[in-house]
C-alpha cells in the first residue's frame, strides 16, 4: 500500500472522483460503494501527507453522519487523539449492550483530558502544557477559535500575582468581556483591573491592567518608569496590519520591552503561518510558537451563483473541484438562499454597515414574524432607549439582528446576550467585527461579500471567519450536542454585493483551497518581516520619528529628526500623527506662547474647537481627506462644538437623537437640496472626492432620517474619543484648558464619583443613574478609582423599573 500518497495523486484515479461526488453531494451508494470509500478513507488516514489525512478524515466524518454509525470515527477520534469526539460517541452514541471493555477502557483514559467538565483534545492538553512550562518565556499561541485562549489568560493572570501584567485587547468590548472573567475567576489577586488610564496607581507595586494599545500608550505616556512583566497580546495577527492601530500596538511592546529587557510577550491569535512575523524592530525577542494543526471540523463550502443561475455547487477543497447539488429554480436573490439553507442559528457575513442594515430590512420582509415574549421585552427597552423608529426593532420581530461598529455599544452587547439565550432569534448579520474575538453560537454561515475593508478576504480572515461557526462547546454540549456540527456548513453566495468583477469560483479556491503555501502578509513598517520600499520608506521614518521621540533610545544610533518644543513633545505623547509636528511645531509653540500670555484658559465648546484648528487642524496637508480635515470648514466646527456641548449637558441617547434630527431639519428648511456628511452612509460624493460621504434629507422619510442619526451619533462619539479627544489632551497638558472644563469634555462631567465609575468602564448614562439613585448601593473609592457593588444593586434597580439595556451593561462591569 502507498503510504506517500499526494492529492494530486488521489485527483488523477478516474474512478475515484466521480463515486467521491456521487458520496460528498449525498447520492445513494451501494453497500459495496460504502465499503469501497471506506477503506480508501482508512488508506487516506494512513498516508504521510498531511492533507491526504484530512480527507481520509473527512469520509469518515461525513459517512458516519450519514449512516449514523460512529463506530468508525469513535476508532479515528480514538487514534488521534480527538478526545472530545470519542468521548461524545462513547456517552451518546454507543448503546450500552454495544460497549466493551476497550471502550471502558478508553473512557477511563480520556477522563484525564478531562479539565473543568470540559473534554480536551490531545493538542488542546498539550497547548495548556507548553503554556505552563514556558511561563518566562516570550511564545505564540496559534489556535483556532474553542481552543481555550481565554482560559491561558486566566492562567498567567493567576501565574503573575503581584508582578506588573497587561493583557491588550483589540477593541473596548473585549476590554470589558475580559476584565469580567478575570474578576470572576481571578478574585482577590490583584487590588483593582486596570481598565482606563487614570485607574493607574505608579505607586502600587502589582499592576493588573486589560487595556487596548492606545489606553496603553497613555498609561506610558503617564509613568515613564512603568514597566510590565508580562503582556499578553489577544488577536496578535492585527498587528501585521498597515494602519495606525496596527502601528500603536508595535510601538507599544516596543516601549515595554526597552523599559524592561526581559519583560514576557504572549502573543494568541487564531491563524498565523510564522511566529517571527510577530517579531518587531529596533528590539529583539524570541519567539517560541505552538500552532496547533488538528483537523477536528471539516467545512463543506457550497455557493450559489445568483449572477450565472447555476444552482447550488459544492466546493470540495481537498479535490479542488465543483460539484453540483441542486438547481433550486425558485430562489432568485440573497434572501431566498437565507431562506432555504438557514438552520437554528446563522451568520450572515458582509463588508459594509449600510449593506448589513439594507439586507436586514430586506429579509425581515420575507421572514414571519416571531412570537418571542423577551424579543418584546428588548424591543421595548431598545425603544425607550433610542427610539421607536430604529431600524433594528423591525428585525427583531422577525429574529434578526444585526452587528456593525455604529451600533451603540450598550445596544450590541445588549442584543448579543439576546442571540445567545433566545432560540427565536436565528441571524446574526454581521461585518468584519465578528474577526475581532466575538464569539456567538451560530451553526451555518452565509458569506455575501467577498471583502474585508478595502481589500479582498484573504484566506486567513477567511479561515477566522468561518471559525466562528460550530464551535466544540455547541458540538459536544452534552444536552444538545450533535457531531453534524463537525462539518460546519459556509454558503458563499455570489450575487449583488459581491465586487461586480469578482470570480466566485476563483475567489472560494483561493481563500479555501487545503493544498495551497500561505504566507503572512506583513505590511506594518514596524514589523522586522516587513520588505522596506519606495512606496513605505517615508511611512516607516515617519512612524520611527514617532517611536524615538515618544520613547528616547529605542532606536540605536538615530539621526532623525527630534522635536524641540514643549507643544511638539506634548503632541508626540498624546499620539498625534495626522500632520508633520517636526516642520510646523515651532509655529504652534508660538502660537501656544501667545495664549500664555493672555493667561487663556478655554471653558467652553467654541473656543476649544477654534483653538483645536487654528494649533493643529490647519497644518493637516490638504491631500488627506480624512474626518479631521472638516474641522477647517468653519460649519463643521460649529457641528461638533454642538456635539460636544451635548456631553457636557449630558444628554440621553435619546435626547442626541432628537437633536440631531432638528439640526437637519433646520438646515432642510433653510435649503431643501442641503448635503449632509454621513460619512460611510453616504450616497453623494463631494468635489475632489470617489467616496460618497454625503446625503441629502429631501425624499428620506422620518424613519430614515432617525435611522441615518443613530448611526451618526454613535460614529460621531467615536471619532471624538478617538480623534479629537487626544487634542484636548495637548491642550491640558499645555495649560490651556480650565481643569472642570476639561473633566466634562472628556467625561462628560465633572463629578469625581461619576468620574470613576466611568474609568471602571460605565458608560456616562449608566453612571449616572447609578450616582442619583443607587449611590447607597455602591462603595466608590476615587483615590484608588475602584468601585465595589453591593449584591442588592440589581435586583433594587429591577425593582424600580430601570432599562434593561442599562441594567445589563452595569451588570457586566460589577
Amino acid at each position: 500500500m502507498n503510504y506517500d500518497l499526494t492529492l494530486n495523486q488521489i485527483k488523477n484515479i478516474k474512478s475515484f472522483s466521480p463515486l467521491y461526488q456521487q458520496f460528498i453531494t449525498r447520492k445513494p451508494l451501494s453497500a459495496k460503494q460504502y465499503e469501497v470509500i471506506l477503506a480508501l478513507a482508512i488508506c487516506f488516514i494512513n498516508a504521510d501527507a498531511e492533507n491526504v489525512k484530512r480527507l481520509g478524515y473527512r469520509i469518515i466524518v461525513e459517512y458516519c453522519n450519514q449512516s449514523n454509525n460512529y463506530a468508525p470515527l469513535y476508532e479515528i477520534a480514538i487514534n488521534k487523539g480527538l478526545y472530545p469526539v470519542s468521548r461524545f460517541i462513547e456517552k451518546h452514541l454507543i448503546r450500552d449492550e454495544e460497549k466493551n471493555f476497550f471502550t471502558e477502557w478508553n473512557d477511563a483514559f480520556t477522563q484525564q483530558f478531562v479539565k473543568n467538565n470540559i473534554c480536551l483534545s490531545e493538542q488542546q492538553d498539550s497547548l495548556t502544557k507548553f503554556f505552563e512550562n514556558k511561563k518566562d518565556k516570550t511564545i505564540s499561541i496559534i489556535a483556532p477559535t474553542s481552543y481555550g485562549k481565554s482560559e491561558l489568560i486566566i492562567k498567567a493572570v493567576q501565574e503573575y500575582e503581584g508582578r506588573k501584567i497587561c493583557i491588550l485587547t483589540s477593541t473596548k468590548a473585549l476590554l470589558i468581556q475580559t476584565k469580567k472573567r478575570i474578576q470572576n475567576e481571578c478574585k482577590g489577586l490583584f487590588k483593582k483591573i486596570v481598565v482606563h488610564p487614570e485607574m493607574y496607581d505608579s505607586n502600587d507595586p502589582s499592576c493588573l491592567a486589560v487595556l487596548t494599545q492606545e489606553r496603553l500608550l497613555r498609561i506610558f505616556k503617564k509613568d515613564p518608569s512603568l514597566a510590565f512583566d508580562c503582556i499578553i497580546i489577544d488577536e496578535a495577527h492585527e498587528m501585521l496590519e498597515n494602519d495606525y492601530r496596527s502601528k500603536i500596538l508595535a510601538d507599544v511592546i516596543m516601549v515595554a520591552k526597552h523599559r524592561n529587557s526581559d519583560v514576557i510577550f504572549k502573543f494568541l491569535t487564531p491563524f498565523l503561518s510564522d511566529s517571527n512575523s510577530l517579531k518587531t524592530k529596533y528590539v529583539a525577542y524570541d519567539i517560541e510558537g505552538f500552532k496547533v494543526n488538528e483537523y477536528i471540523k471539516t467545512e463543506k463550502y457550497f455557493l450559489y451563483d445568483l449572477r450565472s443561475k447555476k444552482g447550488l455547487i459544492l466546493y470540495d477543497q481537498f479535490l479542488n473541484q465543483f460539484f453540483p447539488v441542486s438547481n433550486y429554480k425558485n430562489i432568485t436573490n440573497e434572501e431566498d438562499v437565507i431562506k432555504k439553507f438557514s438552520a437554528s442559528k446563522n451568520i450572515i457575513y458582509f463588508n459594509k454597515p449600510k449593506d448589513i442594515e439594507n439586507f436586514a430590512l430586506k429579509l425581515a420582509n420575507v421572514l414571519p414574524d416571531i412570537h418571542s415574549e423577551a424579543v418584546q421585552n428588548v424591543c421595548k427597552n431598545i425603544s425607550d432607549y433610542l427610539q421607536p423608529q430604529y431600524n433594528l426593532l423591525k428585525c427583531l420581530q422577525k429574529g434578526i439582528i444585526y452587528h456593525h461598529g455604529s451600533v451603540p455599544d450598550a445596544i450590541r452587547n445588549y442584543i448579543e446576550d439576546l442571540y445567545k439565550k433566545d432560540n427565536a432569534v436565528r441571524y446574526l448579520i454581521t461585518s468584519s467585527t465578528l474577526l475581532s474575538g466575538v464569539n456567538l453560537p451560530a451553526e451555518r454561515m452565509f458569506i455575501l461579500d467577498n471583502k474585508r475593508g478595502t481589500s479582498y478576504l484573504r484566506h486567513d480572515s477567511f479561515m477566522n471567519l468561518v471559525g466562528r461557526v460550530c464551535r466544540f462547546n455547541e458540538i459536544f454540549n452534552d444536552e444538545t450536542g450533535n457531531l453534524h456540527l463537525l462539518e460546519p456548513q459556509i454558503y458563499i453566495v455570489f450575487g449583488n454585493y459581491f465586487a461586480k468583477k469578482a470570480n466566485c469560483e476563483k475567489f472560494l479556491k483561493k481563500v479555501a483551497k487545503v493544498d495551497q503555501k500561505f504566507s503572512d502578509k506583513i505590511d506594518n513598517v514596524l514589523l522586522e518581516g516587513t520588505l522596506i520600499n519606495d512606496k513605505n520608506q517615508t511611512d516607516l521614518r515617519q512612524a520611527s520619528e514617532f517611536l524615538e521621540n515618544y520613547e528616547n533610545g529605542i532606536i540605536k544610533e538615530y539621526k532623525d529628526r527630534r522635536v524641540n518644543t514643549d507643544s511638539g513633545k506634548k503632541c508626540i505623547m498624546n499620539g498625534v500623527n495626522e500632520f508633520d509636528i517636526f516642520t510646523n511645531e515651532d509655529a504652534i509653540q508660538q502660537q501656544v506662547d501667545l495664549c500664555m500670555n493672555e493667561n487663556l484658559k478655554i471653558n467652553d465648546t467654541n473656543t476649544l474647537l477654534e483653538k483645536i484648528h487654528e494649533l493643529f487642524i490647519q497644518y493637516i496637508p490638504e491631500k488627506d481627506k480624512d474626518n479631521l480635515s472638516r474641522l477647517k470648514n468653519m460649519e463643521a466646527r460649529k457641528y461638533y462644538s454642538m456635539m460636544l456641548d451635548w456631553r457636557v449637558q449630558n444628554k440621553s441617547y435619546s435626547e442626541m437623537i432628537q437633536l440631531v434630527v432638528k439640526y437637519w431639519q433646520t438646515l432642510y428648511r433653510d435649503d431643501i437640496t442641503v448635503k449632509i456628511y454621513v460619512g460611510k452612509w453616504g450616497d453623494i460624493k463631494s468635489q475632489n472626492s470617489n467616496i460618497p460621504r454625503y446625503t441629502r434629507i429631501l425624499g428620506k422619510t422620518k424613519a430614515q432620517i432617525v435611522n441615518l442619526a443613530i448611526v451618526r451619533i454613535k460614529e460621531e462619539q467615536d471619532f471624538i474619543d478617538n480623534n479629537l479627544i487626544k487634542f484636548v489632551e495637548v491642550l491640558y497638558d499645555l495649560d490651556l484648558i480650565e481643569p472642570n472644563f476639561y473633566s466634562q469634555i472628556k467625561y462628560g462631567t465633572n463629578d469625581e464619583n461619576t468620574i470613576c465609575l466611568i474609568k471602571n468602564g460605565l458608560s456616562l448614562s449608566a453612571a449616572t443613574l447609578l450616582i442619583k439613585k443607587y449611590k447607597k448601593y455602591l462603595k466608590i473609592d476615587t483615590n484608588s478609582s475602584t468601585v465595589t457593588y453591593n449584591d442588592n444593586l440589581i435586583s433594587k434597580m429591577n425593582e424600580e423599573g430601570e432599562n434593561e439595556i442599562q441594567i445589563y451593561e452595569i451588570q457586566n462591569c460589577m
